[in-house]
């Protein structure tokens, strides 16, 4: 592109359409600079038509503490590039507006792209496109910036997404080092948790917007910069809450956590026989977990029992089925635990309520089921956990099931050979601790690429191998948002698979997982980081868990153990 001169300022939906290009694998122009930032090689990235510079001072503990203005430092590997980022306090800009700065330098001596990336379309500018990894995810989401990028509030578990960020498609060459604002609805705690994708965690003060000064943000030069990119997603503005959602390791069981309600499906095909409203022995484990989730919320509240079937029947006879097995769940619930606090109903849909629409033998296994929806009054959180709002599993003994794949422990990690069509590489991949924060666990998984692969993709080793086509939840329509996801990464604890925290977003209308969602390269050597949120379902160690799947490629499953688990 030789001149900018007769550029029109590109929409959001600009951005997107590009993005989405990217994610198929499509070349994306990556020579040129977009307006409302200037980069220089001197260390100073300033806003166009604006002296002010993200010059404030970096702190080295990762952790500010309520009023102060520095910025934090996390050194990123993304997807095998050295970025330095540096993140500013967080400014409320006003009642409705808070206010967000990054700061990314690429290391002088960074490989180049195409030294990195099989399939790269540097040419010869070496241009590192970082918006690719921490931008727009699909063509449902934000496109400009770093919008990928978070703000949380772990102590009541509550996620903020960018409304709006700046600088367009953030290109930086070695040595270059650029300026994106972000932009996010009101945050109204004293600090908050930021993730940063491939770069890891970090915690900033909240500020006024009196002290934007003193944290050296020069809001005018902000607000000018995202006003360049228009339609922000206004809707993202409300924090949404962050979920919880596991299986059982045998996949009879699967339970949705929210933060006003938990929702247990039973999988008729375990908890009943063929045809029937009689309980399987299996079911006794199955609703023995129920009955001590309820044990958990002593001031009772609502319970809602409802049964589904497949459609293979006619309907009055599916119809019939489904209430009786509802019933039967009941009165198995009633002979465990004590539902007077509880305010019940029991109904059948038969089949006018499949999960999956569709007539395959796996299809109509998931669409029978029973449906337990538990509303506490107190809210979802146990009265009697001090870590988490995952229900204990009572049939998880402490024996693990056998690995599928090579196991280790996560300090020392597994090596497996990543291929695709006509690339291939060795992977080493290690996890050394995870940090307790909150009801959560945070954790940086490494996956280093060993020189002269030819080619090694990331995603089918991390992302989640029982869906293609949807994301861990199995939600229609949401293969978009996490087809390079490693939505797959699960801990093991209490009989459970405990899945990536997620939230629900309500700009792409589906679950989203807290972790890496542009897992997009074929890399010929170097090391990227991984974040990744999960449930804390307690203890000292834990067991990270990459099973095999229906959609896994051969030699993708591996397990690490003994991840020891550091409080914050």
């Amino acid at each position: 592109m030789s001149s900018m001169s007769s550029f029109s300022v590109p929409s959001r939906r600009s951005f997107v359409a590009l993005s989405a290009l990217a994610g198929l694998g499509l070349p994306v122009l990556a020579g040129c600079d977009l307006p409302g930032v200037s980069k220089n090689k001197d260390g100073s990235a300033s806003p166009s038509g604006s002296s002010a510079t993200a010059g404030g001072s970096a702190s080295a503990k990762g952790k500010a503490k309520a009023g102060s203005t520095d910025w934090q430092k996390l050194d990123a590997h993304i997807m095998g590039h050295n970025v330095t980022v540096e993140v500013s306090p967080v400014i409320r800009q006003d009642e409705k507006t808070s206010i967000i700065a990054l700061r990314l330098t690429r290391a002088k001596d960074d490989a180049s792209v195409d030294a990195i990336n099989a399939s790269s379309y540097s040419g010869i500018s070496d241009k590192l496109n970082v918006s690719n990894y921490l931008g727009v995810p699909s063509i449902s989401r934000p496109g400009t910036g770093a919008s990928l990028v978070k703000l949380l509030d772990l102590d009541s578990g509550r996620v903020w997404s960018a409304i709006n960020g700046s600088g367009g498609l953030l290109d930086l060459t070695p040595g270059e080092n650029i300026t994106s604002y972000l932009s996010f609805g009101k945050v109204d705690t004293d600090t908050a948790t930021v993730l940063v994708p491939m770069a890891g965690f970090t915690t900033v003060s909240v500020l006024e917007a009196d002290a934007a000064k003193k944290a050296s943000i020069d809001l005018d030069a902000a607000s000018s910069n995202l006003d360049q990119f228009p339609d922000a997603a206004t809707e993202l503005a409300k924090p949404a809450t962050i979920e919880r959602y596991t299986r059982a390791l045998d996949d009879s069981t699967s339970t949705h956590t929210g933060d006003k309600d938990v929702t247990v499906t039973l999988a008729s095909d375990v908890t009943f026989a063929s045809d029937s409203a009689d309980l399987t022995p299996a079911a006794d484990t199955q609703l023995q977990t129920v009955a001590d989730q309820l044990k958990q919320h002593p001031d009772g509240g609502t319970l809602t029992i409802v049964g589904h079937t497949d459609d293979v029947q006619d309907d009055a006879y599916n119809q019939t089925l489904s209430e009786k097995r509802a019933n039967a769940v009941k009165t198995k619930l009633q002979q465990l635990t004590k539902l007077d606090k509880w305010k019940t109903s029991v109904s059948g849909k038969g089949e006018s309520q499949p999960k999956i629409k569709d007539t395959t033998d796996e299809a109509r296994a998931a669409n029978r089921r029973v449906e337990i929806t538990l509303t506490p009054t107190g809210g979802t959180t146990p009265k009697d956990s001090n870590t988490s709002a995952t229900p204990s599993n009572s049939s998880g003994n402490g024996k693990l099931p056998d690995p599928q794949g090579p196991a280790a422990k996560g300090s020392e990690g597994v090596t497996l050979t990543s291929k695709d069509t006509n690339t291939s590489g060795e992977v080493t991949i290690t996890l050394d601790h995870l940090t307790r924060t909150g009801g959560y666990l945070l954790g940086t998984v490494t996956c280093t690429v060993k020189d002269g692969s030819t080619g090694a993709p990331l995603h089918p080793l991390l992302e989640d191998p029982q869906t293609v086509l949807a994301n861990q939840r199995d939600e229609s329509g949401g293969a978009l948002p996490t087809f390079n996801a490693s939505d797959g990464l699960t801990l093991i604890a209490g009989g459970e698979r405990i899945f990536p925290a997620d939230y629900l977003d309500a700009d792409a209308g589906q679950h989203l997982p807290l972790t890496e969602l542009r897992l997009l390269d074929h890399l010929k050597a170097s090391t990227t980081s991984i974040c990744t949120i999960w449930p804390d379902p307690g203890g000292d160690t834990i067991t990270l868990d990459h099973p095999e799947g229906k959609y896994s490629p051969k030699g993708t499953a591996y397990r690490l153990t003994d991840i020891p688990i550091k409080n914050s």
